[in-house]
């Protein structure tokens, strides 16, 4: 704080007349004072200040300090403890011991609640993810991890499992990416998608696909744009059997694959159609060829001879009928 004087004037006379001289008289907020006081003075001064922070510091510490501990709080937050550390059945109980009466039961039983179905819905991860291992089947074992959350302690031993699985998985990834170049050069970009596809993106081969991934999709769209104009041709020429079969190699998720099955359902009804045009032309000439036989001459003797008629009359019962005597 910058000090301010107080300045007195006085009179002086001299030849030419009354003048004014200033003159200090004092100083505000000068504490030269205390230094110039006695050393018993100086020490009870600066005792009193201590006490009084100490007195102060105290009332402080004695306010912050007046509100009680809620043990139902205190209960609750070790049993969500335990339960992160994986003492599932310790944090239950300890959940469970709070009263009904407490304002913290509700919460208590919704935390219940929740815990029992994430515990056992993790273990039954876990326990699919372990299987998975033991049989070797290691993709599943990253799926089954992948669905793992909520609960700490079966994150980190299914972390485990992952470690163990972890140079398995990249080995089959690089098989896949063998097997997706040998689809590729076969043309078959479809085939070579689904299996890059399938290469986990926890391993470092999925890192190098990428590139490919882009390079076999448009591969993909350019086939089907060709396997659709064949199918056109084909319907010009109302083969609409290979048209089909054409828009049948049409796979799904490329452009062309929405067209494709509009196509196949109108060239279906036209090959329905088709095919029911045929065979009644084909009824209609096969009914032509057996009017032809049915008009040509032939014998009008009796097929059967008159000795047969004779015998067959014998067996006439006549108009009478007999009741046989039992």
């Amino acid at each position: 704080m910058e000090q301010q004087s107080i300045v007195s004037y006085k009179k002086s006379s001299d030849s030419d007349g009354v003048a004014l001289e200033p003159q200090t008289e004092a100083t505000l907020f000068d504490f030269r004072w205390f230094f110039q006081l006695p050393p018993l003075l100086k020490g009870m001064g600066v005792s009193i200040a201590a006490c009084n922070t100490v007195v102060i510091s105290f009332g402080l510490y004695s306010l912050l300090n007046a509100v009680p501990s809620n043990p139902d709080l205190d209960r609750l937050e070790r049993a969500r403890a335990e339960y992160d550390a994986g003492n599932f059945q310790k944090a239950i109980a300890l959940a469970k011991s709070i009263p009904q009466e407490s304002a913290l039961y509700q919460d208590s039983k919704t935390s219940l609640k929740r815990w029992r179905r994430e515990w056992h819905t993790a273990a039954a991860q876990y326990q699919a993810a372990e299987q998975a291992l033991k049989e070797k089947r290691w993709r599943d074992v990253l799926a089954e991890a992948r669905k793992m959350d909520g609960v700490r302690f079966w994150r980190r031993k299914v972390e485990s499992l992952v470690e163990q699985a972890k140079p398995e998985l990249e080995a089959e990834a690089q098989q896949l990416l063998n097997q997706a170049y040998a689809k590729a050069q076969e043309k078959d970009f479809t085939g070579a998608l689904n299996l890059l596809n399938q290469i986990p993106p926890e391993t470092t081969t999925a890192a190098k696909i990428q590139p490919k991934l882009a390079e076999y999709e448009e591969k993909q769209r350019i086939k089907a744009e060709h396997l659709l104009q064949q199918a056109y041709n084909q319907a010009a020429k109302r083969d609409f059997k290979s048209a089909l079969n054409y828009l049948s190699q049409i796979s799904p998720g490329t452009s062309t694959y929405d067209t494709a099955q509009i196509k196949m359902a109108e060239y279906s009804q036209k090959q329905h159609f088709k095919e029911e045009v045929e065979r009644t032309v084909q009824l209609a000439r096969r009914e032509s060829e057996e009017q032809e036989e049915s008009s040509e001459p032939f014998s009008t003797e009796p097929f059967i001879s008159t000795e047969t008629d004779e015998k067959t009359s014998e067996l006439n019962p006549g108009n009478q009928l007999q009741e046989v005597t039992p």
